[in-house]
């Protein structure tokens, strides 16, 4: 099934000039890394995205998400060139569904890249808030909480903290990439 770039992208980026202008995107710092099983791209350390990733994900500031996917696309063209992309689903989430605050992101990436969108995975169970679990509970947590409904190369996710939700999905089906906006570096209890 294929996301169609006019919806829910179009949404999007009707608003990116009017919504948030105050914004001033930072210089990307990316990184890359290989974990066991996938290599994760990496825009910007946690510290320099938090206020960012807290007016776009938490405020819902829709067209900083895009904004922010247009400079994932700018960076990591040659990453994204000819790949499908995909999401971290919500549990008993639809597709498309607007509201999920990564499909603006996905909307600024598709834009520049030119990449398929494609829903690759679903949610199938409810799991625990992550922020307060250890890097163990975490990684139980999720352990078979998503399953495949498509492929896709490259996971787009907006934070990486301990790898619990790329691994989780990946076991649900292979992927390439991880393809994120912020890393945050946390020593938690193993």
């Amino acid at each position: 099934m294929r996301l169609y770039r006019c919806l829910p992208f179009s949404l999007y980026a009707d608003f990116v000039d009017s919504v948030s202008e105050e914004w001033v995107i930072p210089k990307p710092e990316p990184v890359f890394w290989k974990t066991k099983k996938c290599g994760v791209y990496c825009l910007y350390p946690y510290a320099q995205a938090k206020p960012m990733i807290k007016q776009w994900k938490f405020n819902g500031d829709v067209a900083l998400g895009y904004r922010l996917g247009q400079v994932i696309g700018e960076t990591f063209k040659d990453v994204l060139h000819d790949k499908t992309i995909s999401y971290v689903p919500r549990y008993g989430e639809g597709y498309p569904y607007v509201g999920n605050h990564l499909f603006s992101l996905l909307g600024g990436i598709a834009d520049v890249s030119g990449c398929e969108v494609v829903p690759a995975y679903k949610k199938i169970r409810q799991t625990f808030p992550q922020k307060a679990l250890s890097r163990r509970a975490r990684m139980m947590n999720l352990s078979g909480s998503f399953a495949a409904v498509g492929k896709a190369d490259i996971v787009v996710d907006d934070v990486f903290t301990t790898g619990s939700t790329c691994s989780s999905i990946y076991d649900a089906a292979p992927f390439e990439a991880w393809l994120v906006v912020s890393r945050v570096d946390l020593i938690l209890e193993h």
